[in-house]
């Protein structure tokens, strides 16, 4: 259940939005199960987040209301799991923005930033998933907001990843 920070896939479709300057970072884990629909992978990662980073995103929203940035509250959210994952449906809070055999991406824009997540596979029979977050920030609150996060971020990614390779286990 090792998670190791690595390079954005060459074939990831979230190449097309890097620019200079922009936040990209990937982690990756193995998993033993494959075979899974790449949707099916997201929504293990993001529905039923454990408390604590529940209460993370909470505490978020509280900060960022006296700036008139989106609170989770104010996005679409759905948590019940479904097969086929559809474009523009909601996974958790995170809007789906495009979806292939192999990668499926997440995203949403706000006046700070924009984002996407990145779900990756090589192929089907993969053992390696990778979870790829891109940033580009708008603005001075975008930069100082990304740097105030970044160490929650990569916890977050991190746990789930690894609760993704113990929920594939075996």
């Amino acid at each position: 259940m090792t998670v190791r920070k690595t390079n954005l896939a060459a074939g990831s479709e979230l190449h097309r939005f890097v620019r200079a300057g922009d936040f990209l970072d990937c982690y990756a884990t193995d998993i033993e199960r494959t075979g899974l629909p790449i949707g099916d992978i997201a929504q293990r990662i993001f529905t039923g987040l454990p408390g604590w980073i529940r209460a993370l995103l909470a505490t978020r929203d509280l900060g960022v209301k006296a700036f008139g940035l989106k609170s989770t509250a104010q996005l679409p959210t759905d948590n019940d799991r479904r097969s086929p994952v559809q474009v523009g449906e909601p996974i958790n809070f995170f809007c789906v923005r495009s979806i292939t055999e192999n990668e499926i991406i997440l995203g949403e824009d706000d006046a700070h930033l924009d984002f996407k997540i990145s779900v990756f596979r090589e192929s089907e029979d993969s053992k390696q998933i990778s979870l790829a977050t891109w940033v580009h920030t708008h603005n001075p609150l975008g930069r100082v907001y990304l740097r105030g996060i970044y160490r929650f971020h990569v916890m977050i990614v991190k746990s789930r990843l690894r609760a993704l390779s113990r929920e594939l286990a075996g």
